[in-house]
C-alpha cells in the first residue's frame, strides 16, 4: 500500500481490542536492487488498554477507522516508545482486509469449494464487528450476521458436494475471527446432510457464528495458555456458554434456537459437559450440530499448546467419543458427508502413490474419490487422473499423507 495517513483509529487483534490513536501515519518504504525495503509507521496521540507490551507482541494488527474501512498491519515491529504519543515501527506490508486475506486450510487449485472467498471476507468482517461492539459495551448489529448467514446457507446449498474449504488462521490472536466461521461452516454442512430446511439452517448458521461470544472478555492469555490452567482460570473459560448467551439475551433479532447454541455448545451427549450437564435429546438440536463442529475445527487449527492435526486423526477422535460427548447420528451423519478421509486431504495408496481426496462417497467412506499426484514411481503427474476407489477395486487408502513428504502445498495440488 502507498504511504497514507488514517484518522480516528480502533486497533485490535484477536480477541484483544488494543486501543485507538488520533492518527496512523504509513509511510512506504523504496524498493532498492529490486528489494522491498521494511516501510515505517507512526501512531500519533495512541491511548492503549493495555500496557504497552501488550502492543509489542503482536504479529499482526487490524485497524479500522470511522468509516469502517479495515486494514491489516503485517509483520510489524515497534521501535521506539520514548514518547508514548508518537509510538513508530516498522512492517513489511499494510493492505485493506479485502486484498489481503487468511489463507485456507482446504481450498484446491482447480476444484469447487463450498464458500467463496468474498463470503469468507464478508464473515470475517461480521464477526470482527461483533467482537469490537461487545468489547465496547454496544449491542450487536445483527443485520451484518444476518446477511452473512444467509449467504454461508444459499453457498452451501448451491454446491452441497464441493469441497469444503475453512479459513486458516494468521496467527494466534485470529483465532476467534476463523473458529466461528468455521464451525459455522461446517455446521450448516452437516445441518444440509441432515435434511434441514433453509430457514433452519440460516438460524443455525447464526448460532455458530455466535457461538463463542462469551469468551471475548476472557484474557488473551488464559486463551492461548501454553500449561495446565489453574482452577480460577478453567472456571472462567467453563462461565463462557453462559456468558455468551447473556449477551445474546440482550440482542434483538436472534431466535432463541441460535442463541442456545452459546449455552449449548459445550454440553455432553452422556451429560459430562458443562454449564448444565443436560443429556441426550434434552440439548438442542443446534447445540448438537455445533459440538461437533467445534471440536473438529479446533482440533485441525494450529494452537499455542499444540500443532494442527491432521483431518484423519481428527475424525479418529471425534469417533471416539460417539455416545458420549456427541449425538451418535449427527457424528455419523458427519463421518459420512466429510468421510474418513475428508476433502482436500492427501492420502497413500496401496500401490505407493499418493492422491488428493475430491469427494466422499456417503455409502463407502473409505473409498472417495480421488485425483493422484504423485504416481507410485514418485513422479508428479501434470495430467488429471481421477479415480473412485468405489468402482476401482485394486486400490485402497493405506492412511493419511503428509504435505511436507511431497514437497508440495494446497495451492499447487
Amino acid at each position: 500500500m502507498n504511504s497514507c495517513v488514517l484518522g480516528d483509529v480502533n486497533i485490535f487483534t484477536g480477541y484483544s481490542y488494543i486501543g485507538s490513536c488520533k492518527e496512523f501515519i504509513w509511510k512506504q518504504g523504496d524498493k532498492i536492487a529490486g528489494k522491498q525495503m521494511p516501510s515505517h509507521f507512526y501512531f500519533k496521540g495512541l491511548k492503549l488498554e493495555y500496557d504497552v507490551e501488550a502492543l509489542m507482541i503482536r504479529k499482526d494488527l487490524y485497524l479500522r477507522t470511522k468509516e469502517n474501512k479495515e486494514y491489516i498491519v503485517s509483520d510489524f515491529q515497534i521501535i521506539d516508545i520514548s514518547d508514548m504519543q508518537n509510538i513508530s515501527g516498522i512492517a513489511m506490508d499494510m493492505d485493506l482486509l479485502f486484498e489481503k486475506f487468511p489463507e485456507m486450510k482446504s481450498i484446491i487449485a482447480g476444484e469447487k469449494v463450498i464458500v467463496n472467498k468474498k463470503t469468507q471476507v464478508v464473515a470475517f468482517k461480521a464477526v470482527s464487528d461483533v467482537i469490537h461492539n461487545v468489547k465496547s459495551g454496544h449491542a450487536i448489529d445483527t443485520a451484518s450476521t444476518n446477511e452473512v448467514s444467509k449467504t454461508l446457507v444459499n453457498d452451501v446449498l448451491s454446491a452441497p458436494d464441493a469441497i469444503m474449504n475453512l479459513m486458516d488462521i494468521k496467527s494466534f490472536d485470529d483465532y476467534t475471527f476463523t473458529h466461528n466461521i468455521n464451525v459455522a461452516t461446517i455446521s450448516l454442512f452437516i445441518g444440509e446432510a441432515l435434511g434441514l430446511s433453509k430457514d433452519d439452517l440460516f438460524e443455525l448458521g447464526m448460532g455458530c457464528m455466535l457461538h463463542d461470544v462469551g469468551k471475548i472478555n476472557i484474557p488473551i492469555e488464559i486463551l492461548n495458555k501454553n500449561g495446565k490452567l489453574t482452577d480460577q482460570e478453567f472456571a472462567q473459560m467453563k462461565a463462557h456458554p453462559m456468558k455468551g448467551f447473556e449477551i445474546l439475551q440482550k440482542s434483538r433479532n436472534i431466535s432463541e434456537r441460535a442463541k442456545r447454541v452459546a449455552l449449548e455448545h459445550h454440553e455432553k451427549f452422556d451429560g459430562s459437559g458443562y454449564p448444565n450437564k443436560i443429556r441426550g435429546n434434552s440439548i438442542s438440536l443446534f447445540g448438537r450440530i455445533c459440538a461437533v463442529a467445534d471440536v473438529y475445527d479446533a482440533l485441525t487449527t494450529d494452537r499455542p499448546y499444540r500443532v494442527a492435526m491432521q483431518p484423519y486423526d481428527a475424525m479418529k477422535i471425534l469417533i471416539a467419543g460417539i455416545d458420549k460427548h456427541f449425538d451418535p447420528h449427527i457424528l455419523n451423519t458427519f463421518i459420512r458427508k466429510f468421510s474418513i478421509y475428508p476433502a482436500g486431504s492427501l492420502v497413500k495408496l496401496n500401490d505407493g502413490s499418493i492422491a488428493l481426496v475430491l469427494r466422499n462417497n456417503p455409502q463407502a467412506v473409505i473409498r472417495p474419490v480421488l485425483k493422484i499426484i504423485t504416481n507410485n514411481k514418485g513422479r508428479h503427474l501434470k495430467e488429471r487422473v481421477e479415480i473412485d476407489l468405489l468402482s476401482n477395486k485394486t486400490l485402497f487408502i493405506t492412511g493419511p499423507a503428509e504435505r511436507s513428504s511431497l514437497n508440495v502445498t494446497s495451492k499447487n495440488v
